[in-house]
């Protein structure tokens, strides 16, 4: 189906297709096409022609258009000119093995639009723009699912899924971006189907768990509770074991209480569910290498806020508690608000008090280091230096002696280490 709708389209970008048209039509595919005729946009350009990458590097060569390969096994490059970058794909066809791995095995490139539409997955996604006729090119009807605002899987939802089972939070993701609702069939398969996300990276899935929690705020048409919809969705469909869960259905409490530090929220509301018998333990093995594979940081932050979120609840004393917490306090403190009013201010009376009276709470607080120990005390191996600054810490923390130099220089030489 050929209809007629005009799409947005840069000077740099119509010049481009008049520099390939004696070779091939240029098109524009996917979310910038479909964004466009919500009048939504916030999408990258995606280009696709019958062009391999060697071929459009030869076309363009001796121009302002910069050619760079993204995945010659994809037939993926980037053109860039000046601040504007677009990512062309090769017309091609996919072969899959079986299982759900989101990576085909093997690529055949082809000259026909009709059989590289065959593996893309929603007919919203698979409407492909020419730049020069300026056209709609429309093979499984996208412009009316767009109308009915559904998402639909353009073959049967079993052959769409099969090949690629992250295809099911892409799913969840774009309806509650777009606010679209799921076509019946489509939903009732991706429910059969849903163990094909055990097949994915613990890094895709993540991606995706991200976008999801940042759905509300991906367009002006998304919803303040696009979120929790698609959470929701994770429940129906029973996702959770796909995301190392040991149930089936999370109870979503904590969630819909905050707009912020969204993950945290959903991870105290996983483990109010599940109940593993070590919080941190889990924590570590879920968002690990092994599981959905944050990086360091991000995985040390996560389970600072959620171990000290339980551990408020199960009333850590005060010394112990903030000597772990004290720094990430103010992101927990809005959980345990949200749960306990009285927890909160009693840790919240703690936690200023420290503040407000600049009380060291970490080592690197102390004004004596390793160097230090090291002048006072020679022949002590480095492996006490860390018990002796923490027993310094303790001390300090306690009120036992005060943080200043010479105090913590007298505490050193008293030290007897071979007694520890």
């Amino acid at each position: 189906m050929k209809t007629k709708i005009q799409i947005p389209v840069s000077e740099n970008l119509e010049k481009l297709a008049q520099k390939l048209k004696n070779k091939a039509e240029l098109f524009i595919v996917g979310g910038y096409v479909r964004n466009s005729i919500l009048k939504i946009g916030g999408t990258d350009i995606d280009l696709c022609s019958k062009l391999t990458p060697s071929e459009l590097k030869e076309l363009l060569k001796d121009t302002d258009y910069v050619v760079k390969d993204k995945s010659k096994k994809l037939g993926t490059v980037t053109i860039s000119i000046f601040d504007e970058v677009y990512e062309h794909t090769t017309f091609r066809t996919e072969e899959y093995e079986d299982n759900g791995k989101h990576c085909p095995v093997s690529i055949c490139f082809v000259d026909d639009l009709r059989k590289d539409a065959r593996r893309r997955d929603f007919t919203i996604n698979c409407l492909y723009y020419s730049i020069l006729k300026k056209r709609i090119i429309d093979i499984y009807s996208g412009l009316y699912d767009l109308e009915k605002r559904q998402i639909k899987t353009i073959e049967t939802p079993s052959y769409v899924f099969d090949n690629d089972g992250l295809r099911i939070l892409r799913m969840i993701r774009i309806a509650c971006e777009l606010n679209f609702k799921i076509e019946k069939k489509t939903l009732k398969t991706a429910t059969l189907m849903a163990y094909r996300l055990k097949d994915i990276s613990g890094t895709r899935k993540q991606k995706e768990l991200v976008n999801i929690l940042n759905s509300r705020i991906k367009y002006s048409v998304s919803k303040d509770n696009a979120h929790i919809r698609a959470l929701k969705y994770f429940n129906k469909l029973h996702l959770w074991s796909s995301f190392y869960s040991s149930v089936s259905f999370i109870k979503l409490n904590m969630i819909k209480k905050t707009n912020v530090d969204l993950m945290s929220a959903l991870l105290i509301d996983m483990i109010d569910s599940i109940n593993p018998d070590c919080v941190e333990y889990y924590l570590r093995y879920m968002l690990g290498g092994k599981g959905l594979d944050f990086t360091t940081k991000q995985q040390e932050y996560l389970i600072n806020v959620v171990c000290g979120y339980f551990d408020a609840l199960n009333r850590l004393n005060n010394k112990n508690y903030f000597f772990k917490y004290f720094n990430n306090f103010e992101e927990i403190g809005k959980f345990i608000a949200h749960k306990s009013i009285f927890l909160f201010n009693k840790y919240n009376f703690f936690y200023k008090y420290l503040t407000n009276n600049h009380i060291p709470i970490t080592i690197k607080d102390l004004k004596v280091n390793g160097d230090d120990i090291k002048k006072c005390k020679p022949k002590m191996p480095e492996k006490y230096y860390s018990l002796l600054l923490k027993e310094l810490l303790s001390k300090v923390f306690d009120g036992e002696i005060k943080n200043e130099k010479d105090d913590l220089i007298k505490e050193i030489k008293a030290y007897d280490y071979r007694n520890k």
